[in-house]
């Protein structure tokens, strides 16, 4: 192995002193130092040598490393001579290159654009871990302990253990923040909870187990559900235009009660009708109601002095429809194509 390294080195040194131009140099430096080169294989085949021929082969390799790329680098150096002398190689009157500009996220953009719309209505923004414990995830929100979403199907569960023992998940909602809020806050409160939530569930161009989520509460007394109504209807106004026009549907949620569903009407057929909102003329856009007397009272908040209300938001599907997006997955390929329209 030796006499072959020695040939490799004649070799490659002969090469180089006969070398005339740039680019005969690059292609030798390449043949010789690079990837696929027979130093390289050689350096493969060291595993099965003795342990005592190991690092005299090993330092050989170096040596010969060395010694190449001190002629390729005196080579390269000539010719920097040789293409301009006496004169710098940097022409001062050439125009500069501008650098690449970076794009803000989509997603990020249009949370800026609700969160602007909140905090004008007096709401102070707060953010939360995303790894929770099952109890703020779970049980502070009213969730029983029977409630499918606790299933591996719906929700991703993780090795780490919590305070009280059980595994930890990656939150289904950003609900938890405002439990923790709670813990250093006394009404009345305007919170404002965006932040990414996971799900376990099929992939494909509305669906994404990881996305953005924006949530409210807000709690004060004398609060009422015309209260929850005529801020979503704001909200909703502000964000799309005055001429949107919303309905309220009876839902359930375990951690509001009464529940309910805000639909606006379809921007796309201005409610008459098309495939997008399956010929209904209403898009489904959040999840609210009225604060659980339950999940006061885990707030360290008693119900029979104050009342309050809660809100939820896809920021992602929202965004979509917003923008004219047809593909949830697109925000979270990497795609500089997708990122530079925005």
């Amino acid at each position: 192995m030796k006499a072959k390294l020695e040939q490799i080195r004649k070799s490659a040194i002969d090469a180089l002193e006969r070398v005339a131009d740039r680019d005969t140099l690059f292609n030798l430096e390449k043949k010789f130092l690079g990837r696929k080169a027979e130093l390289a294989q050689v350096m493969k085949d060291i595993k099965s040598l003795s342990d005592a021929e190991k690092p005299l082969v090993g330092k050989l390799i170096n040596d010969i490393k060395r010694d190449i790329s001190a002629i390729v680098e005196k080579k390269r150096t000539d010719f920097s001579a040789q293409s301009a002398p006496g004169r710098s190689g940097w022409d001062k009157t050439l125009p500069g290159l501008k650098p690449a500009l970076g794009h803000i996220h989509p997603i990020t953009r249009f949370l800026e654009k609700i969160e602007d719309i909140f905090v004008r209505m007096g709401y102070e923004v707060v953010e939360g871990p995303e790894a929770e414990t099952q109890a703020y995830n779970f049980d502070l929100l009213n969730f029983p302990k029977d409630h499918p979403a606790r299933d591996v199907q719906d929700t991703f569960f993780l090795d780490q253990k919590g305070d009280d023992g059980l595994p930890m998940v990656l939150r289904t909602q950003t609900s938890p923040v405002q439990i923790r809020a709670m813990e250093i806050r006394k009404p009345p409160v305007r919170l404002l909870v965006p932040g990414r939530v996971f799900r376990n569930e099929a992939t494909d161009a509305g669906h994404e187990t990881t996305f953005y989520q924006c949530e409210g509460l807000v709690i004060d007394q004398g609060i009422r559900v015309t209260d929850l109504i005529g801020t979503l209807d704001l909200f909703i106004k502000r964000l799309f235009g005055q001429d949107v026009k919303i309905r309220v549907r009876p839902h359930f949620y375990p951690f509001t009660e009464p529940s309910m569903d805000i639909d606006m009407s379809c921007l796309l057929c201005q409610g008459g009708g098309c495939p997008f909102c399956k010929k209904s003329g209403w898009i489904e856009t959040l999840g609210s109601g009225m604060v659980h007397p339950n999940v006061l009272k885990n707030m360290g908040v008693d119900p029979k002095v104050y009342s309050g209300f809660a809100f939820g938001l896809g920021i992602d599907r929202l965004m979509m429809l917003y923008y004219g997006v047809n593909d949830i997955r697109l925000s979270y390929s990497g795609d500089l194509r997708f990122i530079e329209q925005f």
